[in-house]
């Protein structure tokens, strides 16, 4: 390895695909740059022409120095091939900076482009061999859009991995629909796991709205949080809703409360209000229980 200042004018920088770019990240660098310069080399391989190198790590600080108007780049040159290159560079410290849909980029490169084994690329990678296959297939199930989404920085990859990919998946049109729909909205990763779960949570008619107008939801979302309501439910419904979880948690405390209240030393008055207290609140419990029962008896015969 060797340490040289090359021209920017030299770089090929056909591997910035593989990684996602971070504005707030490349901001700071950018400052970090300007106030005390090129501190860290970036890594290169020799390019195919004379004087041509390809850059296999550095990336956001080649275009940082293009942005500061720089003429040349500080490079650690590699006397490897560039599979072995991007797979080193990896290894030697890049973990910790790559998110999966990076590491499933790199290894799409190794394995497609370059025709390496699964098996060889986890040895070259220090993975396992299931853990490159699930980088793998994380990538290649991604469409082309949402690919484009991340590695621009306009979708978080926590996002696209955790919701945008299991909406697209299999033959969900309303899924498809909804990620379309919301990908130019700037959402972060907090509201896209609201409009998942939201989406998920529902039946096919609250999908198709929810998919018409993702921000709109988002807005009602908020504004029922807001109020102390939930999205889908008028004030009678908010209102039972509201009653069975006080209830429920007065029933909680009942249960934990009563062996105390009854112990073996309670006195014999007690015993009996508290008895017919109980007897009272069985009957409307039982009352309670056939109106609900009513009800699931109605909407199993609408499912029928």
């Amino acid at each position: 390895m060797r340490i040289v200042e090359v021209g920017l004018d030299s770089l090929d920088l056909k591997y910035a695909r593989l990684s996602v770019r971070r504005p707030a990240a490349e901001r700071r660098l950018l400052a970090s740059l300007g106030e005390t310069g090129q501190q860290s080399p970036v890594i290169v391989v020799a390019g195919e022409a004379a004087g041509q190198y390809v850059v296999v790590d550095g990336h956001k600080r080649v275009r940082a120095l293009k942005r500061l108007k720089a003429d040349v780049v500080k490079a650690a040159v590699w006397e490897l091939a560039e599979p072995q290159a991007l797979a080193a560079a990896y290894q030697l410290g890049s973990q910790g900076r790559r998110d999966a849909f990076e590491e499933g980029w790199l290894v799409a490169e190794l394995h497609r482009g370059f025709k390496w084994s699964l098996g060889e690329i986890a040895e070259r990678m220090v993975r396992s061999k299931s853990w490159v296959s699930r980088r793998l297939a994380l990538v290649e199930e991604l469409p082309d859009w949402m690919a484009a989404e991340v590695v621009g920085g306009r979708i978080g990859a926590h996002a696209a991995a955790n919701y945008l990919v299991p909406l697209t998946r299999g033959n969900s049109e309303e899924g498809r629909a909804l990620a379309e729909k919301a990908r130019g909205l700037g959402l972060t990763n907090r509201q896209w796991g609201e409009l998942y779960a939201s989406w998920r949570a529902s039946g096919l008619a609250a999908r198709v709205k929810i998919a018409q107008d993702p921000m709109l939801f988002l807005k009602a979302k908020e504004a029922s949080k807001a109020l102390g309501l939930e999205v889908g439910l008028d004030e009678k419904q908010q209102r039972c809703v509201k009653n069975l979880e006080l209830i429920g948690s007065v029933s909680l405390g009942l249960a934990r409360g009563l062996p105390e209240a009854l112990g073996y030393d309670a006195p014999e008055p007690a015993r009996r209000r508290l008895s017919s207290a109980w007897r009272i609140a069985q009957e409307r419990f039982e009352f309670l229980a056939k109106s609900a029962a009513a009800l699931t008896r109605e909407e199993a015969c609408d499912v029928g």
